[in-house]
């Protein structure tokens, strides 16, 4: 993706191609022949300001910086040596043309050291003037261009590592991409918050990507120039459209510094960007805002908030700023919605159709006996589709070579009136997902992760099971067993065998089994370890479980 950070306007950039010219001279005389001298315009150049010496040129050039300064040598208060110097001195960017009847060496000598662009002597031509001037437009176009490309390569690559940032990468990695950041200026020891913003129905407004595209440049163009006075402000292009800020919120404190603790985002700005999208664009965005925080994890966590905040939209309406921090909930559904997403990512990565219809029928199903409303309803089932389409990419596959170019879920799933519709939906795009990444996925490693898979299935009641054990059944070493299955599944061997003692474990209880024969039926020899690690899964003892189901 490409990405690029909010920055005030350099100056000298972003100008016209007229170049501006300031003359500086004592002699009124000269400085009229020099505006009259020639058709400026006619040659892309202007006249911006004139000054009788170098003091008055100076505070001219400090309040506009013109282009190029046509410059005397012997002037009154500051001479034109001085004045140069003095330019350099404060980085302002007017190249200097000395204009002098002088031709001695030493001259010369220090107008070089100074870095003077060009020398020129009384009297001289007007073609001999011009072509100066224009040596001078084309040098400072070359490093425009220059830096525009400089810059244009640094927040591509400053884009690429937010993006690995936020959307996760191993422990290792995560500290390679954060001293990598700081190359780029950014600490992320200091808290940041993040937020993201999503062009309301752009995929309605827009059918061709290059539509989308400009019109995300331009919503950028206001992002940047709303947020440029609000500090450091880093901004690239995130998944499904949106378009991130990383924005830094202060040094972190307490256990912020680890990304446990938590700071509230400055909110100011986001507001006065969603009025003036409205009002110079004529369309809306939406923005999920997250907690401050520091630290890789805490930046991930700060996106992770960001996003539900913004799939909250669908509940507290478009065209606004959302705080996840202000979101309720209870209100959100955000336990069912946690719950439904982790039930549907686990059925995918163990590729058991089955398994996952099921899954779907019955949170379909959760969705009438709760009497969700629409809204949540709608929030669900955005949580569902991104289950789905995290499914494909973090097997490595583009989302477009799944589902296609014109794939829009959100507008789809708004079109369908009746939730049976939206369940038959839902199930056709879980069954596109589910066999493309199964039809890339046919390799003699995944094939070791299935048959380990299917080992735990059939022997998990076998209390001497363990990772070793599987491994010696497939004559493979235990721990290529834990890297392959891990990366087969999203979760070790040891996980999955917790998992599948614990899940048959619930279905027991409450059948009429004491709990130690439960213990003992899903390969616990020992009860009270069993209960400690049923407590740890799920919340609750077996018997806290059990007495909820009486009450049920």
């Amino acid at each position: 993706m490409g990405g690029g950070r909010g920055r005030r306007r350099r100056r000298g950039e972003g100008r016209g191609s007229t170049l501006k010219i300031i003359i500086v001279d004592d002699e009124a005389i000269f400085r009229d022949y020099l505006r009259q001298a020639l058709e400026w315009e006619s040659y892309g150049m202007s006249i911006s300001g004139e000054a009788r010496n170098g003091e008055e040129a100076l505070a001219l050039m400090r309040a506009d910086p013109p282009d190029v300064a046509l410059v005397d040598i012997n002037m009154p208060i500051m001479d034109g040596l001085e004045l140069t110097e003095r330019l350099r001195a404060e980085g302002l960017p007017t190249d200097v043309v000395l204009v002098t009847g002088h031709n001695e060496f030493e001259y010369a000598r220090t107008a070089i050291r100074l870095g003077v662009e060009d020398y020129i002597l009384k009297p001289f031509s007007k073609d001999e003037l011009v072509l100066t001037l224009l040596k001078c437009r084309n040098k400072r176009q070359i490093e425009l261009k220059a830096k525009q490309t400089e810059r244009a390569d640094r927040e591509l690559m400053l884009g690429s590592a937010l993006q690995r940032l936020v959307t996760g990468e191993t422990a290792q990695q995560a500290d390679a991409i954060a001293g990598r950041l700081e190359q780029f200026g950014l600490d992320l020891s200091e808290r940041h918050s993040v937020a993201v913003i999503e062009i309301d129905h752009m995929e309605r407004k827009w059918n061709e990507p290059a539509e989308r595209q400009l019109w995300k440049f331009a919503v950028t163009n206001i992002l940047q120039e709303t947020l440029e006075e609000e500090g450091d402000v880093f901004l690239f292009h995130g998944a499904e459209g949106r378009i991130v800020i990383l924005r830094k919120e202060g040094p972190a404190s307490g256990a912020a510094r680890t990304g446990e603790g938590k700071a509230p985002p400055k909110l100011d700005g986001y507001d006065k960007v969603c009025r003036y999208i409205r009002k110079y664009l004529k369309l809306t965005v939406t923005i999920g805002v997250g907690g401050g925080y520091s630290g890789p994890e805490g930046i991930r966590r700060s996106y992770e908030e960001a996003r539900e905040a913004l799939r909250s939209k669908f509940l507290l309406g478009e065209d606004r700023v959302i705080d996840y921090a202000s979101l309720d909930p209870g209100s959100a559904g955000t336990s069912f919605l946690a719950e439904s997403n982790d039930r549907l990512a686990h059925a995918l990565r163990m590729g058991d159709w089955s398994e996952l219809e099921l899954r779907l029928d019955g949170l379909f199903r959760e969705i009438r006996e709760r009497k969700l409303s629409l809204d949540l309803t709608y929030v669900s089932c955005m949580g569902w589709v991104s289950v789905a389409l995290s499914h494909v990419t973090e097997a490595g596959h583009p989302i477009e070579d799944c589902f296609g170019e014109h794939f829009f879920p959100y507008s789809d799933i708004r079109a369908l009136e009746t939730v049976d519709a939206v369940k038959e939906w839902m199930k056709s795009l879980f069954r596109q997902a589910f066999d493309y990444v199964g039809k890339h996925k046919k390799t003699r490693s995944s094939n070791i992760a299935k048959g380990a898979r299917q080992l735990i299935e059939e022997k998990y009641g076998d209390p001497e099971l363990t990772v070793e054990a599987v491994a010696g059944s497939l004559f493979i070493n235990p721990s290529y067993l834990r890297a392959v299955f891990k990366k087969a599944y999203g979760m070790t061997a040891s996980e999955y065998l917790i998992h599948v003692r614990m899940e048959k474990a619930k279905e027991l209880i409450g059948g009429g089994l004491k709990h130690s024969d439960i213990a003992e039926r899903v390969g616990f020899n020992d009860p009270g370890y069993f209960s400690k690690s049923f407590r740890k899964f799920f919340g609750l003892s077996p018997s806290e479980y059990e007495n909820g189901l009486t009450r049920g």
